[in-house]
């Protein structure tokens, strides 16, 4: 028969209530407590797995994972690939969605310090630097956000955005594309947007092109709002020759293509169109849209493993910081065609 809390409690000679404080360390127990009733756990073989081996290094094996928005694809294949890590290492991921809200996000991040993780994982944070190098007692690794200089226990996993702004510019220059439209994200609050949209920029000033040759518009990193905006900027939009459009996140650039043939008009033929992440579903909308692979699988694996290095003492974060390389996936959506 398999043993019970009360069986700990009595083998142990403490209340249920102690075993119970010692298994959710909500509460402080004293050293002595702890070992006699760990002693009984392992006597009775009670959890051994999780509960036994986190009370022996006293750790949680579990971690907090923060996204900004859980129905962006590009943060579900992050999550995925952490996933693998962390379960190949016998660790447990606590996710929660901050909804795009600072508010949100610095509850999180209290919530999780209160429950016991072991240390955080903080993917495109909307905190401002400052706020996020504030002294904590697990270590954090800030994910898809450039590096700020530190001495606590951070580090960073980023890929090179300005690089891949410059590619999309580069690419539609090479084809001889002359006008160009932007859809940054909110370069404001998210420091990749910012990194994207200058990239496009200076790359294609510094090619003899003027301010007037170039629109840049803003909007949210989500379908709605690369459909809105996108069919807003078309109801005035006059066409005199095939337009280039950098659309800095998949999901928005999906949705500006839908409002391109709502308001009459074809991909590429009218306006070309690259993205920005390779996210699955980027090989499969018609036409396939051509995007700078934002490396997710790296992004969601290095960051667990420098994670949980520094969870078990292999190596301390303190500013540490991996840049991932962006690439240009070929497809469709971009081709220049006669006008």
């Amino acid at each position: 028969m398999r043993a019970t809390i009360k069986d700990v409690a009595k083998l142990a000679g403490v209340s249920t209530a102690s075993v119970s404080n010692v298994i959710t360390r909500k509460k402080y127990v004293s050293p002595e407590l702890i070992e006699k009733i760990t002693k009984a756990m392992e006597e009775l073989d009670y959890s051994p797995n999780t509960i036994a081996r986190s009370l022996k290094v006293n750790r949680s094996f579990r971690f907090g994972l923060i996204v900004p928005d859980i129905t962006n694809p590009f943060f579900g294949e992050i999550v995925k690939y952490a996933e693998k890590v962390a379960n190949k290492e016998n660790y447990h991921i606590t996710l929660c969605d901050s909804d795009q809200s600072v508010e949100k996000e610095r509850k999180i991040i209290n919530t999780f310090i209160e429950n016991g993780v072991d240390g955080i994982i903080n993917v495109a944070p909307r905190m401002k630097d400052r706020e996020l190098n504030k002294k904590r007692p697990v270590p954090m690794v800030i994910v898809d956000r450039p590096a700020f200089d530190t001495e606590k226990n951070i580090a960073f996993v980023f890929a090179d955005n300005y690089e891949g702004g410059t590619q999309v510019a580069k690419r539609f220059i090479d084809q001889g594309f002359k006008k160009f439209l932007c859809m940054a994200g909110p370069v404001d609050i998210v420091p990749n947007a910012k990194k994207r949209l200058m990239g496009f920029q200076e790359f294609i000033l510094d090619q003899g092109f003027s301010d007037s040759d170039l629109e840049i518009l803003q909007c949210d990193f989500s379908f709605e709002a690369g459909y809105e905006v996108m069919k807003k900027y078309l109801e005035n939009y006059k066409q005199d020759q095939q337009l280039a459009a950098f659309i800095s996140s998949d999901i928005m650039a999906w949705g500006a293509m839908e409002a391109i043939r709502d308001m009459g008009l074809r991909v590429p033929a009218d306006i070309a169109v690259i993205g920005y992440d390779n996210i699955f579903f980027s090989n499969f909308i018609h036409p396939r849209l051509t995007t700078i692979d934002n490396p997710t699988k790296s992004l969601g694996a290095m960051s667990t493993q420098l994670l949980l290095d520094a969870i078990e003492g292999k190596e301390s974060l303190k500013g540490n910081y991996v840049v991932l390389n962006s690439k240009l996936v070929e497809r469709q959506s971009d081709e220049r065609l006669p006008f």
